[in-house]
């Protein structure tokens, strides 16, 4: 498993990311792998079809904190 906090501003952590995840104990967003990919519904483009990866768009100019992590 891999998990990132809100502070950590990257797809995993972020409203408009829409891959597989869920809360982790301390408010943490996990997945199966920094590798996961999920649609961007801010559209931001990927580098691949499915979309950004978990760890992917650092510092996005879109990034919202995924309500569930608040």
């Amino acid at each position: 498993m891999w998990s990132a906090s809100k502070n950590e501003k990257c797809c995993l952590s972020c409203a408009n990311w829409g891959g597989k995840r869920c809360v982790a104990i301390g408010k943490r967003a996990e997945t199966d792998s920094p590798s996961t990919r999920g649609k961007c519904y801010a559209g931001v483009p990927g580098d691949a079809t499915q979309g950004p990866t978990a760890m992917g768009q650092r510092g996005c100019s879109k990034y919202s904190v995924w309500s569930a992590l608040i």
